[in-house]
């Protein structure tokens, strides 16, 4: 008895409550929560007992848990037990184009980054990578060029301020300073265009160890030599939590050397046909939709969400409300989707019955835009490297100002820069130059129960200008072949 009451007294330390069913966890070792999680499937005692007999057999568990992953998840391939053991870490003064590889690195981490619609860099606040030490000359022109932009980033932001407040009259009731203050945001975000990837940029990072191996492992193989580095020194901090789940997070053979071979394979399928854009503004292009064989795309994607929605809530088989629903009157269904969305608030999520609806979009989008739009992790990326040949997008405020001279300079100098680093064989290196004006081209695979989280979020009167613009023409695209499906997912921005 009163080995037990001591072992209550110190689960107490690490358990919300003793004596209800639902209770949180805290204050152990992340790979022993986890191992007191698996622990579950193979035991009949509860999460608390578990923590309990860990505690008292090993200071805290973690000798014991060592070996439990070493058995379980690393040798037999258990990995879904890594994903109880969470990480939290701050990732600091690295290149927006290292927090766009990272935040495309596993859909299932969390991403915190400083705002350049927010907050205003600091002038020399930019990456230089190694590889440019063993080319002084280059070097040189490198620095000039990020402290050159930001002084173009200065001025810009300066002039359209300026312009904004001759332009943007105070509205009624609210005080001259706070109108300021939203047309200097208005005026920074807008002026940021005419900075490049080498930016300096703060993350803060939630994953669990599953994702964090995957991450890490991808981070390693990459071409960049501050990727590499980044996360070599992430894998030496996440040992402090989890030691033996990212044990084997190396660089990875297989994604190295398919790397390469495909990007022989297209230097001699493709570039020979590539053509160059000199100038061209965002662009979306949908590629494949739900229905589209049919005579009646949107039909059959109702189809398709009705029998489920009907599924989910009968005991019938998917054959048998298949016959019931084939040959009904499109209302008909039409009633039932209505139904199922009518109710459906600002901060709801749709039923899950819109997943079953797919989408395939070729995205050619602003550098500033698409480090929006990566964050949206439900959808399925797949993105070609930064570059110069998708031409720019120009902020509408810069046009009207009659700045758009000064960011053309900042777009130029980069370019002739780029132009020079991919002559001396440093590709890696040339993506740093490229500016958030110009453009990059990604495919996106996503369903319908995002595309309704994508209009409710970048199309609400908050959104910023660039991803409202390409959510808006991506809404019209989809709607020409499921008008009522896009109807009703704008329906919420009312």
């Amino acid at each position: 008895m009163a080995q037990e009451k001591s072992i209550s007294d110190e689960v107490k330390k690490y358990a919300s409550n003793i004596d209800r069913d639902i209770y949180t966890v805290s204050n152990i070792p992340e790979e022993v929560i986890a191992v007191i999680f698996a622990y579950v499937s193979r035991s009949p005692k509860g999460f608390r007992e578990n923590i309990g007999n860990v505690i008292q057999e090993e200071q805290l568990g973690q000798e014991r848990a060592a070996k439990f992953h070493e058995k379980w998840v690393l040798n037999y391939g258990h990995a879904s037990v890594a994903e109880h053991a969470a990480v939290h870490m701050g990732v600091e003064r690295v290149s927006r184009l290292f927090s766009s590889i990272l935040e495309l690195s596993n859909e299932y981490m969390s991403f915190t980054e400083y705002s350049q619609r927010y907050q205003s860099p600091v002038k020399g606040d930019f990456f230089t990578p190694q590889e440019l030490d063993q080319h002084s000359a280059l070097k040189n022109k490198y620095i000039e060029l990020n402290n050159y932009q930001y002084d173009i980033y200065s001025e810009l932001n300066d002039k359209l301020f300026e312009f904004l407040k001759d332009t943007v009259p105070t509205p009624e009731g609210m005080e001259e300073r706070v109108h300021h203050r939203a047309l200097e945001k208005i005026a920074f975000e807008d002026a940021r265009y005419a900075l490049n990837l080498a930016t300096y940029t703060n993350l803060g990072m939630t994953a669990n160890a599953r994702a964090i191996e995957d991450c890490l492992t991808k981070l390693l193989s990459s071409p960049y030599s501050e990727v590499r580095t980044r996360a070599q020194e992430m894998k030496e901090e996440v040992k402090f939590s989890v030691p033996t789940l990212v044990k084997y997070a190396n660089e990875n053979e297989y994604i190295v050397e398919t790397r390469k071979a495909v990007q022989g394979l297209t230097k001699q399928m493709v570039y020979k046909h590539s053509t160059q854009t000199s100038d061209k503004s965002y662009e979306v292009n949908l590629l494949n939709w739900t229905g589209k064989d049919s005579s009646n795309a949107e039909e059959q994607a109702i189809d398709t969400m009705v029998k489920a929605i009907l599924f989910e809530h009968s005991v019938s088989s998917y054959e048998e409300i298949n016959k019931v629903i084939d040959g009904r009157a499109l209302d008909e269904k039409l009633e039932v989707l209505k139904r199922s969305l009518e109710k459906l608030g600002k901060f709801d999520n749709p039923v899950n019955a819109l997943k079953l609806v797919s989408y395939d979009v070729e995205f050619v989008i602003s550098e500033a835009c698409w480090h929006q739009l990566l964050r949206h992790r439900k959808v399925s990326w797949i993105v070609q490297e930064p570059g110069i040949t998708s031409g720019i997008t120009v902020p509408p405020h810069i046009e009207k100002s009659g700045t758009e001279d000064l960011l053309r300079k900042a777009v130029s100098e980069s370019e002739n820069l780029y132009k020079e680093l991919i002559q001396e064989n440093l590709p890696e290196v040339a993506s740093y130059v490229v500016t958030n004006a110009h453009n990059r081209r990604m495919l996106g695979s996503f369903d319908l129960w995002e595309l309704y989280h994508l209009i409710n979020l970048r199309m609400s009167e908050g959104a910023q200008w660039d991803i409202k613009n390409i959510t808006g023409i991506l809404a019209e695209q989809i709607g020409k072949h499921h008008p009522n499906l896009v109807k009703s997912a704008l329906k919420r921005l009312d």
